[in-house]
């Protein structure tokens, strides 16, 4: 499937077809604003406007999201991104793995925008080690100006621990939307290949443990001042992003 890349504030603004002329009018330019669309006629009804990334004015209830009351998040199988990933098979391995933090260059950052409307996202993961019994988590929250945070911890409080990985899970989600709110992050993607970081969020499963039900209210919580989305990426597949989270996540409760 083809796809249209519109710029509506960079350094020329206009309809792109492939996303490496996108990408040069993005990078380096303050306050850029882009978007993958699948359609020209959409791509460039968003370059013609001025509505930046509010998503009640320029995608509204066509993207998934509620127009009033409180945000809700995104099925990743049932509605997607704007950009068509409605599935974690959408998600495909693009570039060289990453070995550490240190590879990861701003134009990786900005890549991972194309398609995404909210001001950050976020991929997470989780971790367990059944020696030393330690849960832990690994993150990397991304901002549209190619800037990274990485979240990392782990803990052993028994009532968490015998979740094993999935607390981690949790614990990882919870922290890399931490890190955007001090940002002053209004919307934010979390990655995930865990389905319980989305389905205990959205009340698609019943939170009946310690560990989700902390979560569950910490997401609704946040959901008030905070847009809060989630998509699912198939696990161990080459996404790379994912991939080093993953790392992320084992070095926290040193298996790595």
């Amino acid at each position: 499937m083809a796809f249209y890349y519109a710029v509506q504030k960079g350094k020329k603004p206009g309809v792109y077809s492939n996303w490496n002329d996108c990408k040069a009018q993005v990078t380096g330019f303050s306050g850029a604003v882009y978007k993958k669309f699948g359609t020209k006629a959409e791509a460039e009804a968003f370059a013609a406007a001025d509505t930046g990334y509010d998503i009640k004015k320029d995608s509204g209830e066509s993207s998934g999201v509620k127009k009033s009351g409180s945000s809700t998040g995104m099925s990743g199988k049932a509605k997607g991104l704007a950009d068509g990933r409605s599935s974690a098979s959408a998600k495909v391995p693009e570039g060289p793995q990453f070995h550490s933090v240190d590879d990861i260059k701003s134009e990786d950052i900005i890549a991972e925008f194309a398609g995404v409307d909210t001001e950050a996202l976020a991929y997470v993961d989780g971790s367990y080690n059944v020696v030393s019994k330690k849960f832990g988590y690994g993150g990397i929250l991304m901002r549209r100006d190619g800037t990274f945070e990485t979240v990392q911890g782990s803990g052993s409080d028994p009532s968490l621990a015998s979740m094993r990985n999935v607390a981690g899970e949790i614990h990882g989600s919870m922290a890399a939307i931490r890190a955007a709110a001090k940002q002053g992050v209004k919307s934010i993607t979390i990655f995930y290949d865990y389905m319980g970081i989305e389905m205990w969020a959205d009340d698609k499963w019943k939170a009946n443990k310690e560990g989700t039900i902390e979560y569950k209210a910490f997401i609704a919580e946040m959901r008030n001042s905070m847009e809060i989305r989630f998509q699912k990426v198939a696990a161990h597949t080459g996404v790379r992003f994912n991939e080093l989270v993953d790392k992320l996540a084992k070095g926290s409760v040193g298996i790595l």
